[in-house]
Formats: C-alpha cells, sequence, structure tokens
C-alpha cells in the first residue's frame, strides 16, 4: 500500500520485437529459387512470411514457410513457378512473436540462368546477352532491337519505361530449359526460335533473322500500349502490329494476296482470337498485318495509336474503333475490303471474348539477320492436341509469345 491508500500496479512488460535475417538465395535455376531466413526471439515465433515482388510489373505476394514454433527458427521458401531468365525479385522477411514484429531490410535478386557465362551489351535501354557468337553480331542484334523498339514506341506513342532484355541461345537444346514448362511430346515437335517471355524479356536463337527480333520486341511495346486490368487487344491487332515490325512479312504476305484473289478472306471479328484449324493460321497473320498496314497507311499514327489507347482505357474494340475511326468491327472490314477490290462482307455477328492458346503457322521471312525461311509457329501456349495437327506442314519452328 502507498501512502494516501494507494494502490502499486506493476508496469506493463514491453515484449522485445523478434531479431530476424535474411539467409539469402540460392538459385536453382530452371528450376525456381529457395529464400532462406533465421528468426529468434524471448518467446516462440508465431510466424514468418516472405513479402517479394516480381519486377517490372510489380506482381506482389506473399508465401509462408513450413516450421515449428520455437524461440529460435530457420526456415526456407522456395519459389519453383516459372519465372524467365533475368527476373529481378524484390523481397523482405518479416516474423513474429506474439504481438512483436520485425522485418529485414528490402533486397533484390536476380534470377539468371547460371548454365553460361554470359556477355552483356547493354545500352539505350536494351540489353543483349549472349554467350556464343562475337561481339559484332551482338552490336549488329543490339542495333536492330534499339530501332524496333523506337519504331514501336513512335507508331503507338507509348514510352517503354524499363529496361528490356534479349537473351540469345545457341541451340534448341540450350533454349529448352529457359521456357514455360510444356509437354515432351510438345517439345519433341517443335523448335522455338523466339518468344516474348516476360514484359521486359525476350529470348531469341541465335542465327535468326532480325526480323523474329523486330516481331517480338514489338510485342513488348504493343502490350504496354494496348493491354490493361481493363481492357485487351484483340488478337490480330497485336501480331499484326508485331508483322508490321518486320522488313518483310515474308509467307504472310503471300496468304492474304492469295486469299485476296480468291474472295475467301477471314471476317475481323473472327480474328479476334486465334483460328483453331491450322489450315487458317497463316491467313490470320496475314490478313492481321494487311488490316494493320491499312490503318496505318490509310489514316495515319496518331488515329493508330488512340485505337490502342482507347482498348487499353476499358472501351469495347466496337466502341475503340469508332472513337478513332468512326466505324466499328464490320465497317473496318468492309473499308479494307473496298481498298482491296473485294464487295462488301456479310454483317458478321459479334464474337464472344477472345480465346488464349491457339497455334498459328506461318513461313519465317528471310529477313535481312542470317537463317533461311522455314515454316515457323507463333503461338501463346499450343495444346499438344492442336498441334499434333500442325506436326503434317514439316519443318515447324516456334516463335512464341505470352502475354
Amino acid at each position: 500500500m502507498l501512502a494516501g491508500g494507494g494502490s502499486a500496479h506493476a508496469a506493463p512488460t514491453i515484449q522485445a520485437a523478434p531479431a530476424v535475417t535474411d539467409g539469402g538465395v540460392v538459385n536453382n535455376f530452371p528450376d525456381g529459387m529457395v529464400f532462406s531466413v533465421h528468426a529468434e526471439s524471448v518467446s516462440n515465433i508465431t510466424d514468418i512470411r516472405l513479402r517479394y515482388e516480381v519486377l517490372p510489373d510489380g506482381t506482389a505476394a506473399t508465401a509462408r514457410p513450413q516450421f515449428a514454433q520455437a524461440k529460435s527458427v530457420d526456415a526456407q521458401v522456395t519459389l519453383d513457378t516459372y519465372l524467365a531468365p533475368g527476373t529481378v525479385i524484390k523481397y523482405h522477411w518479416e516474423a513474429l512473436a506474439g504481438s512483436s514484429a520485425s522485418a529485414t531490410d528490402e533486397a533484390t535478386f536476380v534470377y539468371d540462368d547460371t548454365r553460361f557465362q554470359w556477355q552483356v551489351l547493354d545500352t539505350d535501354n536494351l540489353a543483349i546477352h549472349h554467350y556464343s557468337g562475337s561481339d559484332e553480331d551482338a552490336q549488329k542484334l543490339h542495333g536492330v532491337g534499339v530501332q524496333a523498339l523506337a519504331d514501336a514506341e513512335a507508331l503507338l506513342n507509348t514510352q517503354v519505361p524499363f529496361g528490356v532484355n534479349v537473351w540469345i541461345y545457341d541451340s534448341t537444346d540450350d533454349m529448352r530449359p529457359a521456357l514455360p514448362r510444356t509437354s515432351p511430346a510438345f517439345e519433341s515437335q517443335i523448335i522455338t526460335e523466339g518468344i516474348k517471355i516476360a514484359s521486359n524479356t525476350v529470348l531469341v536463337l541465335g542465327g535468326v533473322s532480325y526480323d523474329t527480333l523486330r516481331h517480338e520486341l514489338t510485342h513488348v511495346v504493343t502490350a504496354l500500349a494496348g493491354d490493361s486490368p481493363f481492357g485487351t487487344l484483340p488478337n490480330w491487332l497485336d501480331e499484326g502490329t508485331a508483322v508490321h515490325a518486320q522488313q518483310d512479312p515474308g509467307g504472310f504476305g503471300d496468304a492474304i494476296e492469295q486469299a485476296i484473289s480468291r474472295g475467301n478472306v477471314l471476317s475481323v471479328r473472327e480474328i479476334g482470337s486465334y483460328p483453331g484449324d491450322p489450315q487458317k493460321v497463316e491467313l490470320f497473320y496475314g490478313e492481321a498485318w494487311s488490316l494493320v498496314s491499312f490503318l496505318v497507311d490509310t489514316y495515319g499514327q496518331e488515329k493508330f495509336a488512340q485505337l490502342f489507347a482507347s482498348v487499353k482505357s476499358g472501351k469495347t474494340f466496337d466502341e475503340a474503333l469508332q472513337v478513332s475511326y468512326g466505324f466499328d468491327q464490320d465497317g473496318l472490314e468492309n473499308a479494307w475490303r473496298a481498298a482491296k477490290g473485294l464487295p462488301p462482307a456479310a454483317t458478321q455477328a459479334p464474337t464472344g471474348p477472345a480465346q488464349q492458346g491457339s497455334p498459328t503457322v506461318t513461313p519465317r521471312p528471310s529477313g535481312d539477320g542470317g537463317g533461311t525461311s522455314t515454316g515457323t509457329l507463333i503461338a501463346i501456349a499450343a495444346g499438344v492436341l492442336v498441334l499434333a495437327g500442325l506436326v503434317g506442314f514439316g519443318g515447324i519452328t516456334l516463335a512464341r509469345r505470352l502475354g
């Protein structure tokens, strides 16, 4: 008892925050990476979290390791989902003991393909990574790539706000582990020449046409200009713009010219998604290229860039066309048909959302950077059953793009 009849109260105990230490990251490319942490406290550690962000898009996630509660804990988190070579992970650890929490400083980890000794040519917002070939080859690829990005940025009035990485692989066997997982049957039947694998990453086989690089790098810009959580480009507009960036449309041009001469072109609404019929895939790319060329050449780059921006803002594609050109998809089709000497088309019923996953087969143009003209398969995520229908084309190579 205190003088005056007051009562004594014990001061509240303040629990010290746990000590948490980043244990580093082990790169197991291509099988992911392992993050380690150590945490200790005067009371049991009750929760540990790895918070990480995949750059440059800022895709954030949280992972919790399995561990037994104790005053001293070592734990690990394995991230084994597919990530492109060169992916940068920004991360930190958090640990909780009772009501007290602590966190490590933010750190970054680069998920490199550690199988090779890479040389890097990194200027003008574009990095060429290569382990084979000459420095002169890398310089030429870099020059082509920088110009391709600049041309696409000018066409679409869009600036790429991050550095773009191009990884050059010497062989299909070298590249295959760096690609998204597919079935053994799929891998045995295709050769991948090029792929836009992430928002800032392109993989290309050494020795292919420069147009393969132009095509894939243009997809980096089309995604920034036209895709968002509110809207997605129709497939023909995306692919047509990438083919438009090539110096030579190759077999794409032949396919559309033959279809125009026969009067059996595809409808604009029909090519909003990739065709499931392998007999139509060359025509899909050829018509996509022809439509894009028609819009750019007839109405100019400003309206074309506005079209992408309208789709990105969330307008339907018909609405976006009306804003830029004053016609919808049927109006576009008839304007293009008139320019090609074809009669107006019958009105097409609107189709559903674009379907992902249907492959396309096209002859790769001979281009200007090496390699001969061969059949090229360009796909988002072609299935084995669909691919089986394509094998009969022979000489198939693959240039894929992931959205």
